[in-house]
């Protein structure tokens, strides 16, 4: 008949149930948590959070709109102001030399250093919208390079070889070949950029998720908390799959393109040996001059006060010149080993975890269904409601604070890898089955190779991710290390000491990231396919 139900099958029973398992895995996880800390009252029972989350279902909507309100601007100016410079990037590639390590530092200020000017400087809800964008820009940015830079030289060369301009080249090949990764950064940028709008909130606001998160934990409401933070998580997990479906549905040659797509920058001709040492020297000594004269000028612009904006003056003279210069300098340096080795852990196992799930992902969609939506939870939920319990799980040491860190620089990574490893032309891994290879050798000799560009973009970004987490871990949690000194500098009014500590994490991430786009060159000019 032909309205009859069809019948269910073993094949169908087993997806649901694959479906459903990790969902049940949280929740017992979560029940065991709440009965083993029921005496300290940390973790609530499921049915607590629910019984919260429906008596504070009225207020919900009011909150719930202006944070998405303040997101959503912070996403299409963050995503709007990446996308257009790195359209520039890639047609005139010594404005990147010359701008990328400002870009990078943007990424690097600590918010908690940031968050007071913005709020003096800035009106209305202009502080939370640009933490918002701050959020999402450095990571779309590299991905918008990135794919521009993916696209097939060949087809390149035709448009070339047809009179067509380097602009025609964009818009008719580049701009194409970067959807993919573009949408891969959306997904991320979504849920970043309504986390970056709640942090502002935390910070200072009168309405908002963030706001009310706030008012749960200073009264020490722990299931109204528990609430407030998974509403966040589920709509930054709605945000990431929304993105998600679009993404597949404007890109679906992603996955099945016959042509073998190359990935990375042909060598470039060899330069005199003035030239290799010149021209770099010349690019770091143009961004740090450019840094200071917008350093000297927005405190000009808007008429900042001494007592709290400093200027690059004042940071020296403090390490340098100051009747307690070397006491200054002692402490950041002792800050600085801490604040480094609980950002290098969390960063070197972040990054290694994502790696091998990337791998596992792409293998296997059961693995895919299975991991994804736990990947998700853990990165939609806001470290500043998240790291006191990680820290009472796993303690307050170096455990506690990798932990932290693996969590913020883990997402970022998996979902730029898996793009990358998807990248792989169909053609290409057909081939190595044809001639008896299994899937993981395809995916050794294919994949990966073309998923290095991807791998070490996540290598880069993560190093700014890995030091904002391991100050924010410190902040909330250890009390040690130059993210605890921040906060204590600055409730203390010690401006000089805050930005010298601020201007110091950004130049250590700057310097990071110079180091692994310097390692990078080599290994992908030897292994990644083509060139673009």
């Amino acid at each position: 008949m032909s309205g009859a139900p069809e019948p269910v099958t073993m094949a169908g029973l087993r997806s649901a149930l694959l479906r459903l398992a990790p969902a049940a895995v949280i929740v017992a996880l979560w029940t065991l948590l709440a009965v083993s800390f029921t005496g300290l009252r940390v973790v609530p029972t499921p049915w607590a959070v629910i019984h919260a989350f429906l008596d504070d279902l009225p207020v919900y909507g009011p909150n719930v709109s202006s944070t998405l309100s303040v997101a959503g601007v912070g996403f299409l100016v963050g995503n709007g102001a990446a996308l257009a410079l790195g359209v520039v990037f890639v047609q005139v590639p010594w404005v990147e030399r010359l701008l990328l390590r400002i870009a990078v530092a943007s990424f690097c200020v600590p918010l908690v250093a940031i968050a007071p000017i913005l709020v003096v400087v800035l009106p209305g809800d202009a502080p939370k919208q640009t933490l918002a964008a701050l959020s999402v820009f450095f990571t779309t940015l590299i991905a918008v390079v990135l794919g521009l830079r993916s696209a097939d030289p060949a087809s390149l060369q035709v448009v070339r070889s047809l009179g067509g301009s380097q602009w025609q080249a964009m818009f008719k090949i580049r701009f194409f070949a970067m959807l993919p990764s573009l949408f891969g950064a959306l997904r991320i940028a979504a849920p970043a950029a309504l986390l970056g709008a709640i942090i502002g909130e935390y910070l200072g606001a009168s309405q908002g998720l963030g706001v009310m998160l706030v008012q749960a934990q200073s009264s020490f409401q722990v299931p109204r908390t528990w609430a407030v933070a998974l509403v966040m998580s589920a709509l930054a997990g709605l945000a990431y799959l929304v993105f998600g479906v679009i993404g597949r549905l404007m890109t679906p040659w992603a996955a099945h393109d016959v042509t073998l797509v190359t990935v990375s920058q042909p060598p470039p001709p060899p330069r005199r040996m003035w030239a290799a040492v010149t021209i770099p020297v010349l690019g770091v000594a143009g961004s740090i001059a450019i840094v200071i004269a917008c350093w000297y000028a927005l405190i000009a612009a808007f008429d900042l006060n001494a007592y709290f904006a400093k200027t690059p003056l004042d940071v020296l003279r403090f390490i340098t010149s100051s009747p307690e210069a070397s006491e200054n300098r002692a402490s950041l340096w002792s800050g600085l080993k801490i604040t480094l080795t609980d950002a290098g852990a969390g960063y070197l196992f972040g990054t290694l975890a994502a790696s091998l799930t990337a791998l596992l992902i792409v293998t296997s969609k059961t693995f895919e269904r299975a991991v994804m939506p736990v990947a998700i939870a853990l990165r939609s939920v806001p470290l500043v409601a998240m790291t006191p319990l990680l820290a009472l799980v796993f303690g307050r040491g170096l455990t506690g604070v990798t932990v932290i860190v693996s969590i913020v620089t883990f997402f970022p990574t998996l979902i730029n890898v898996v793009v990358g490893l998807r990248s792989a032309p169909a053609l290409a891994t057909d081939v190595v089955r044809s001639l008896g290879g299994s899937d993981t050798l395809a995916t050794r000799k294919v994949r990966i190779l073309y998923a290095l560009p991807a791998f070490f973009a996540s290598a880069r970004t993560g190093v700014p991710g890995a030091l904002a987490g391991a100050t924010l871990a410190e902040w909330l949690a250890t009390g040690q290390g130059i993210g605890s000194m921040i906060v204590q500098d600055y409730a203390g009014s010690r401006f000089d000491a805050l930005w010298t500590e601020s201007v110091v994490i950004v130049v250590v991430s700057v310097l990071f990231y110079t180091a692994i786009s310097a390692l990078e060159r080599p290994i992908t000019r030897r292994f990644a396919v083509g060139g673009a």
